[in-house]
């Protein structure tokens, strides 16, 4: 199966899928990039002579894609895609279970705020979900009075 430059251990249909949670890595620096992307887009369409839309699917150009970060595609078109590493980290049958599990992955890695040995920060992604901002480092009175 043609997947495009994306990594994945296994064979899989991805008529079966929803869509997936996808790493990619920049080789020289170590910086990374974590989001999601759905396999198909569900669309609709108007007919003549009914009042209600037809509805069908299409192919996104997941087989292309390479994130959705303008700092990131900037680097791919400056470095070349040999550069980097495009890893499908995991699969969804579901909009919940892959919304849900990308940003889990996100706050489970920090990427607001983790930074390479270098100093730069070791992410791409400029935002968790709706959050927009790079928070502040928690202060110990607010890990000490957490509720249990």
């Amino acid at each position: 199966m043609d997947m495009g430059h994306w990594e994945f251990p296994q064979e899989f249909n991805p008529e079966e899928w929803y869509g997936f949670v996808y790493r990619i890595i920049e080789l020289n620096t170590g910086k990374e990039y974590i989001g999601k992307k759905q396999f198909h887009s569900n669309l609709t369409k108007a007919v003549k002579g009914r009042k209600n839309r037809k509805h069908y699917k299409k192919e996104s150009n997941w087989r292309k894609y390479t994130g959705s970060s303008v700092e990131l595609n900037k680097s791919i078109e400056l470095y070349g895609k040999d550069n980097y590493t495009f890893k499908i980290e995991s699969l969804h049958k579901t909009k919940g279970s892959l919304h849900y599990r990308e940003v889990e992955v996100q706050i489970m890695e920090d990427v607001l705020r983790t930074k390479l040995p270098s100093g730069i920060r070791k992410y791409y992604n400029g935002f968790i979900s709706a959050v927009k901002f790079i928070p502040p480092q928690p202060l110990a009175e607010e890990q000490e009075y957490k509720a249990i």
